[in-house]
């Protein structure tokens, strides 16, 4: 008898149990987790926005660097090509022995466009200071870019020479300019008077190097 009676409480107590529940419970549960479901994938496509607008960021970034690359790289050549167009002049070693430059045959003279193409072909062009058979031990110069300007008798160097007298007991004599490219000689120019230089003698030539 008490088993029964305890078999019927229990019975009791579940069908209290399952009367007590709430029989929508499931579908607002379901829709509860639909809801959350949704905040979750909207937050996830909200993060995937985020890190898409971080990536363009990036490569905007990357993009911006690169074309600021590009352009240093265009400034830094003009100015190297702005630099050879307006041309130098740069300072030779002195040969220990003098060359044999100077007056040549006027049909062996190269001279207008002749000389100007020849001058652009050359990988070196030498400015070399004679008595008129030989180098007097001024050391020579090297020109580099577009030194020269036209001039009604020739080409004209368009940058001053700085030159210092060999050492020596005497003064030196410097009849004319030979012009060597590649290390040979297409022209030679004399001065209407010869330059006395002295010993350590420091003289700027200008506008006077015709060819």
């Amino acid at each position: 008898m008490g088993d029964n009676t305890e078999l019927t409480r229990e019975q009791q107590l579940m069908e209290e149990f399952k009367a007590g529940l709430d029989k929508d419970g499931p579908v607002v549960l379901a829709q509860r987790v639909a809801e959350l479901e949704g905040q979750v994938a909207a937050l996830t496509a909200a993060q995937t926005g985020l890190e898409d607008e971080l990536v363009q960021q990036r490569e905007r970034a990357d993009a911006a660097e690169l074309a600021r690359d590009e352009a240093t790289d265009r400034a830094e050549a003009a100015e190297k090509e702005g630099r050879a167009a307006q041309g130098k002049l740069r300072q030779l070693g002195k040969p220990t022995k003098p060359r044999a430059f100077g007056v040549m045959p006027a049909n062996k003279i190269m001279t207008g466009d002749a000389l100007r193409d020849a001058i652009a072909k050359a990988d070196a062009v030498e400015i070399v200071f004679s008595d008129g058979k030989r180098e007097v031990g001024v050391p020579p110069i090297a020109v580099e870019g577009a030194a020269w300007k036209e001039h009604a008798f020739g080409l004209l160097l368009d940058r001053p020479v700085d030159i210092v007298g060999p050492d020596g007991i005497g003064s030196t004599s410097i009849a004319g300019y030979a012009l060597l490219l590649d290390d040979k000689q297409v022209a030679w120019r004399e001065r209407s008077m010869p330059l006395q230089i002295a010993p350590g003698q420091r003289i700027q030539i200008a506008d006077d190097i015709l060819f």
